[in-house]
């Protein structure tokens, strides 16, 4: 099953480069308008079987997520929108062996957790334009920091290496080519 693997920025992607060199990743920016339009561009010119997520994320205190921790997300949501116009995304393909996370996508850092583990950039838009182009997809998060901290603070690099090492297992588990 032809699957491209989407990263937020090429930082986000490089050290899974590195590990995987034969699997086709693509950079989409940062921000659900970026996120959105790189999903709708990648599935129109190559036409993937399956579409994957990669990056870091936030996680709110409430959540016993540890920094550095990979998890799949089991559903993504749009914070900040009233209950009546909200969705819930879910992911329509497996990534075996890690832990879930509900998560929020979110245009600014620092939103109210609602019941998320996690808060990241562009897990809603990326959702739903595969959902709306039939394309199954799933997203993968590596923690690098603590919903509010200063970005000095974030581990990038080690959740980065974390999020690679991951998915190389899954890579090889799942047989994406």
């Amino acid at each position: 099953m032809r699957t491209v693997v989407l990263f937020p920025t090429a930082g986000e992607a490089e050290a899974f480069r590195r590990r995987c060199p034969d699997i086709a990743c693509r950079i989409t920016g940062v921000g659900l308008a970026a996120a959105a339009a790189a999903t709708a561009r990648t599935i129109v010119a190559e036409r993937p079987e399956r579409l994957l997520l990669a990056g870091i994320a936030g996680v709110y205190p409430v959540s016993d997520i540890a920094l550095g921790e990979v998890v799949a997300v089991a559903e993504e949501r749009m914070a900040g929108l009233p209950a009546k116009y909200a969705d819930a995304y879910r992911p329509t393909s497996d990534l075996p062996g890690l832990r879930t996370a509900v998560s929020n996508s979110v245009a600014r850092s620092g939103a109210e957790s609602a019941g998320a583990d996690v808060e990241n950039m562009e897990g809603a838009a990326f959702f739903a334009v595969a959902a709306a182009l039939d394309v199954p997809a799933a997203e993968v998060r590596a923690v690098s920091n603590r919903v509010g901290e200063p970005f000095a603070a974030w581990r990038v690099a080690e959740a980065c290496e974390a999020l690679a090492q991951e998915l190389e297992r899954i890579v090889n588990e799942i047989q994406i080519r």
